[in-house]
C-alpha cells in the first residue's frame, strides 16, 4: 500500500478512525465480491459499494453492522463520504495503481 491512507468518519455522533488496510479491502471483497486493487479510474461505484467501503474500514468498530453504517449515509452527506473514500483508496494504492484521480469515478 502506498501513503497515508486513514481518515474520521460521524458516525451516528461517534468519530471512527477509518484505515482502508489490507483486512479492510478483504471485508468489502467478502460483502461485495469486488477486488478493490483492480478498480480503475472510470470504474462506477454504486450505493452498495460506497456502503461497504466505509463499513469495511472501520476497524476499530467491528461490531458495527452494514446496515448501522448505511443509517448514516444519506443524500446530505453522501458527496463528502464518497470524495473522503476515494481520498483514501488513492492514497492506499501503489504509484501509478490510480492515475486519473477520483474526478474520472463516479457514484452511482
Amino acid at each position: 500500500m502506498g501513503k497515508f491512507a486513514k481518515t474520521t468518519f460521524n458516525i451516528g455522533g461517534m468519530v471512527c478512525e477509518y484505515e482502508l488496510n489490507l483486512n479492510a479491502m478483504i471485508r468489502f471483497e467478502e460483502e461485495t465480491g469486488k477486488d478493490l486493487s483492480n478498480m480503475k479510474p472510470g470504474d462506477k461505484i454504486g450505493l452498495k459499494e460506497i456502503r461497504a467501503l466505509l463499513w469495511a474500514g472501520l476497524n476499530e468498530h467491528e461490531n458495527i453492522t452494514i446496515e448501522e453504517v448505511g443509517e448514516h449515509i444519506n443524500p446530505g452527506n453522501m458527496e463528502e463520504i464518497s470524495e473522503k473514500l476515494f481520498d483514501v483508496y488513492e492514497k492506499a494504492m501503489p504509484e501509478g495503481e490510480s492515475k486519473g484521480k477520483n474526478t474520472k469515478r463516479s457514484a452511482g
